[in-house]
């Protein structure tokens, strides 16, 4: 253990899944932290593998079904004021399980000792936006992915491209570009001013796919589950655009301001090594701005929450691209659908 985090305990929920394999057990590993495994059948005996005393950090890399519960285990065994909790998108499944979930942790533990984790916010190519910003005309964020889901079926089918990467990192980086700050609260209010506009149902302003062979892949022949999205949202008189995919021409997340005078600004988010170490070290020091807060969460929802029951009635406008489309091919299908 480095010396540093010598009074810490941190202990990874699901450490078994795919998100601890790749990302969070390296960097716990890069940090010189040794953490604490714990699965499931290790429930009825935290209290023996978990020493008591100092700081303890709880990283729940697990399915947002299985949260209340670890909140509730970890409230009844551990005192309540040196614990931190780290919990891992998606926040709920929709507005309803996100409301239920907030009610349910905020029954165990203070809001400050909770900590949503968007590993984006750490991001040093994102921090280039701090600053104000005059006469936005227009602001569109693109997040192009070459990759496929990468075996991730189960995963991938409960969550699709609207819950995995349009509620957290799209939202906000939303946020971030037009507060100018990454100020929690500056970041609320810009969400809170966010809204769909125009009417869904006639696909007009929302617009989703599937590449080729995902049902194959994940073995649902009628599997609506969208890899694509792009969304039109409005706050006051500045239109966005936030569009995200997987298996297209290339790998490119920018964000791009669009000026009243005709002018244009364009800054690549880019991906960066360390990012989870910089999470985790931000959690450890109550860094709570790198982190989404839940008046955020439940934000984030509310603005999705019209798509979302738009799309349980119907499926008519689910576009099936190929592998390697440019976002542009997706978008002309999607309207000549």
């Amino acid at each position: 253990m480095n010396s540093e985090y010598k009074n810490l305990t941190f202990v990874l929920f699901g450490a078994r899944g795919d998100l601890s394999k790749r990302y969070l057990l390296p960097a716990l590993k890069n940090l010189g932290i040794n953490p604490i495994l714990i699965s499931r059948n290790d429930y009825p005996n935290l209290n023996k593998i978990i020493p008591k005393g100092g700081e303890i950090i709880f990283h729940l890399a697990i399915p947002p079904e299985g949260v209340f519960d670890a909140i509730k285990l970890i409230s009844e065994n551990f005192r309540k004021e040196n614990i931190k909790i780290l919990l891992e998108k998606p926040f709920g499944k929709d507005l309803e399980s996100a409301k239920n979930l907030a009610l349910q942790i905020d029954e165990y533990f203070d809001p400050l000792q909770i900590y949503r984790v968007d590993h984006y916010l750490t991001k040093k190519s994102l921090q280039n936006l701090n600053g104000p910003k005059e006469n936005i005309k227009a602001l569109e964020i693109i997040a192009s992915e070459k990759l496929d889901i990468e075996g991730r079926a189960n995963f991938y089918e409960q969550t699709g491209a609207l819950r995995d990467f349009v509620q957290s990192h799209m939202l906000e980086m939303t946020a971030i570009a037009l507060a100018g700050s990454f100020d929690l609260q500056k970041r609320y209010e810009v969400l809170k001013a966010l809204s769909v506009v125009c009417d869904i149902s006639k696909n007009e302003c929302v617009k989703r796919g599937q590449y080729e062979g995902y049902r194959e892949e994940v073995g649902n022949p009628r599997s609506t589950t969208e890899t694509f999205v792009s969304i039109n949202l409005v706050m006051g008189d500045i239109a966005i655009t936030l569009t995200t995919g997987k298996a297209l021409n290339e790998k490119n997340t920018q964000i791009i301001f669009k000026y009243k005078n005709g002018g244009e600004e364009i800054f690549n988010i880019e991906h960066e090594i360390g990012a989870y170490e910089k999470v985790i070290e931000a959690a450890i020091k109550c860094e709570h701005n790198f982190f989404i807060s839940e008046e955020e969460v439940l934000e984030t929802w509310r603005i999705l929450d019209s798509i979302q029951q738009s799309w349980k009635d119907s499926t008519k406008d689910l576009v099936i691209y190929p592998k390697g489309s440019t976002i542009t091919d997706v978008l002309r299908d999607s309207r000549e659908n």
